[in-house]
């Protein structure tokens, strides 16, 4: 099928800690230590699968961290655990951190794109929908939230077109 790819937003995802960081946490490396407790999400989850992706490039075993193994199924559940003191650190999106005032360790940034079947790309719809993703309104809503950039919002994502 042919498509058009139009990106919606750039979001952070990285480590959620207490304010302040009380434990220092610096990335990755830190999962490790005794002192941590970590919530993770489900298995499955494209946060998951990133975490997953940073640990076997810092050559870090699941089984070193404490808490790998507890999982929730959204950003601000593992926020909540944070914010709780039932775990120290757990990976998520900058949205949900800055939502219950947490400080947040970054890891990566992420493309989220809307895959558009192209023969749709003139249907008066599809153009409504692109010119308020395009306005500055929306731009302005999205920024608000935290942890989300709009460099790239209501532009077509070609082949090859990646993030610097």
């Amino acid at each position: 099928m042919d498509l058009t790819v139009i990106n919606l937003a750039i979001r952070q995802q990285g480590l959620m800690v207490p304010k302040g960081n009380p434990k220092g946490v610096t990335g990755v490396e830190s999962l490790t230590r005794d002192d941590l407790i970590f919530i993770n999400r489900q298995r499955g989850a494209g946060t998951r699968i990133l975490l997953d992706h940073h640990l076997k490039a810092e050559g870090i075993s699941p089984r070193d961290i404490r808490g790998y193994d507890n999982e929730e199924f959204t950003h601000m559940a593992v926020a909540v655990n944070v914010l709780t003191g039932a775990a120290d650190c757990g990976m998520g999106i900058m949205a949900a951190a800055r939502a219950l005032n947490l400080d947040f360790v970054p890891l990566a940034r992420e493309r989220y794109d809307l895959a558009i079947p192209t023969r749709y790309m003139d249907d008066p719809r599809i153009r409504i929908l692109l010119g308020l993703i395009r306005s500055d309104t929306v731009k302005d809503r999205i920024r608000d939230l935290g942890g989300y950039g709009t460099e790239l919002t209501g532009k077509e994502m070609l082949p090859g077109t990646g993030l610097e």
